[in-house]
């Protein structure tokens, strides 16, 4: 292929990329473990053969190269040193090293999506990144349209929610309560693709599309009912204002002043008043504006709230046990039984994590990558991770504007780089592949000269 036609096909191989982002319950046909759901798998063997055809013009952050390679080699070291518990664990009809090469293939993909990225957007693909966020919005929005639709049942749009819902939701096609999860498999996941579709897709276009863009993720936001949404893109709502009104700390302090002023107006009215603080108060507690999640009469606690912090406590224990590589990486599910307390199994979730008895193989989440990094690579994988992430996010959010092109970019940096940390407190899975496409925008960032980012 050559070169120019070779670049003309660029643009149009990363919109797909990043709209592929979005789509994580397709049919499976790979045997990639826990990616193979994701149709970002299915697209970048469409990129490493657009970089394969010209391997020597590849270009390799040193320090990004240099940690990553540090970050492998704790991880076969730690696998190393349990060598001897993982090369005979099972459970659930999982073997130790069966869980060490699908979740090897799960990291591993991290740096080549961060890579390929990078090497994207020095080549002159940053537009194509912000319009591929765009179009992924908007495919997220009309799906939830449709779904929607399928809540109240309206003829027409429920039928066509019925059939995308075939491809789309191939792996669990099934009902789904009323709270949106558009493209994902459930709620939670679509927040954490949000985290990383918002911020790039602020990143092209006029005033008039950041605000349109804002208002798009606000309604989905709601709709998802996920605390993961709320927390997290409430915090890059507050990232964005800063980034566009950081030279106008006056506007900044006059609109924060109005909002408290219709806020404490809003709250006087009694019935407003106790609407709002009984739901605030069952989305913290519960995680649903609506209150308990299991309706069994006599259930005073979420079981989901107790599952999580009996998982995070394990995970910590295990990290405690072996501080420095952890238990291996994988092993997580394989320790799980042996480092729950007694009192978690009053959650019905815990007993049928802990037990090999499940019918339903069900595997242990962590609930938190922080949790699991520390149980599985130890302090020294998830130090290593952290130096990956944290320089960046630091230096976009220096730089981060809404006057210029670069700003923005570097905005869309840090709000993705911060929501991925502080998803990192709810999801445990290395595949959030928006993550690492934003390290790679961030390093291509990093390389650009102070003089060229601002024009």
């Amino acid at each position: 292929m050559p070169a120019d036609r070779a670049a003309s096909w660029m643009p149009a191989l990363i919109v797909l990329l990043v709209v592929a982002t979005v789509f994580n319950d397709l049919h499976p046909l790979l045997p990639v473990g826990e990616m193979a759901n994701d149709g970002f798998v299915y697209a970048v063997p469409l990129a490493l053969l657009y970089f394969l055809r010209r391997p020597g013009r590849i270009a390799v952050p040193r320090v990004f190269f240099a940690l990553t390679l540090a970050f492998l080699l704790v991880i076969v070291l730690g696998v190393a040193s349990n060598f001897a518990e993982i090369s005979t664990a099972w459970y659930k009809e999982r073997s130790g090293m069966s869980r060490v090469i699908t979740q090897a293939m799960a990291v591993a993909m991290g740096p080549v999506v961060t890579l390929m990225f990078f090497n994207f957007a020095v080549r002159g693909g940053l537009p194509a990144i912000s319009r591929g966020a765009w179009i992924a919005l908007l495919v997220m929005a009309g799906v939830a349209v449709f779904e929607v639709a399928s809540w109240v049942g309206l003829p027409g749009l429920s039928h066509v929610h019925q059939a995308l819902s075939l491809v789309i939701h191939a792996d669990t096609s099934g009902y789904y309560a009323t709270r949106l999860r558009m493209t994902a498999f459930e709620a939670s996941w679509a927040a954490v693709m949000l985290t990383f579709i918002f911020p790039f897709a602020l990143t092209g276009g006029s005033p008039r599309r950041v605000a349109l863009v804002a208002g798009i993720v606000v309604v989905l936001m709601l709709l998802l009912q996920s605390r993961t949404a709320m927390l997290v893109v409430a915090v890059q709502f507050m990232l964005l204002l800063l980034g566009f009104f950081r030279h106008r700390k006056d506007l900044i302090v006059h609109a924060a002043t109005a909002a408290a002023l219709v806020l404490l107006t809003t709250m006087m009215i009694p019935s407003v008043q106790s609407s709002v603080m009984e739901k605030g108060s069952n989305l913290i507690r519960y995680g649903s504006m609506d209150g308990l999640i299991d309706p069994t009469p006599g259930v005073t606690e979420n079981v989901s709230n107790i599952t999580r912090m009996a998982a995070i406590r394990a995970g910590l224990s295990m990290a405690e046990e072996r501080p420095l590589l952890g238990v291996g990486l994988g092993q997580y599910g394989f320790n799980y039984p042996y480092h729950i307390r007694a009192e978690d199994l009053r959650s019905w979730e815990v007993r049928r994590y802990a037990t090999a008895a499940d019918t339903g193989l069900t595997w242990p989440p962590a609930y938190s990558l922080h949790v699991r990094l520390l149980a599985e690579t130890g302090l020294l994988g998830y130090l290593l991770w952290l130096a990956m992430i944290v320089p960046l996010l630091l230096r976009s959010l220096a730089r981060a504007s809404g006057a210029s092109p670069a700003g923005r970019l570097h905005l869309a940096v840090a709000m993705t780089l911060t929501g991925w940390l502080m998803l990192g407190a709810s999801i445990d899975s290395f595949r959030f592949f928006g993550g690492w496409i934003a390290l790679g925008v961030g390093l291509a960032l990093w390389r650009t000269p102070r003089q060229k980012a601002g024009a």
